[in-house]
């Protein structure tokens, strides 16, 4: 087999298609519709209680870790 082979067909097919590359015209459009879309696009809020939540869990999980420490000890 050479390198030009390829063992799948379709793999095969798929490397003989043509290259298409747009024309500048083509670009400037799409880039012009990009940055009217980002342009327009409104800034999220972000949301304070996913923090809080994730802060919340640590403090219950430390305070039953400790918990378990201490009653392991014999100090509970």
């Amino acid at each position: 087999m050479t390198n030009n082979e390829l063992p799948d067909p379709i793999l095969g097919g798929v490397s003989r298609l043509p290259v298409l590359t747009p024309t500048a015209q083509r670009a400037e459009l799409l880039r012009a519709r990009c940055h009217a879309k980002l342009a327009r696009r409104t800034p999220e809020k972000t949301s304070r209680l996913a923090p809080a939540a994730v802060a919340g869990f640590c403090v219950v999980y430390l305070t039953a870790l400790v918990h378990d420490v201490l009653r392991f000890r014999g100090l509970l």
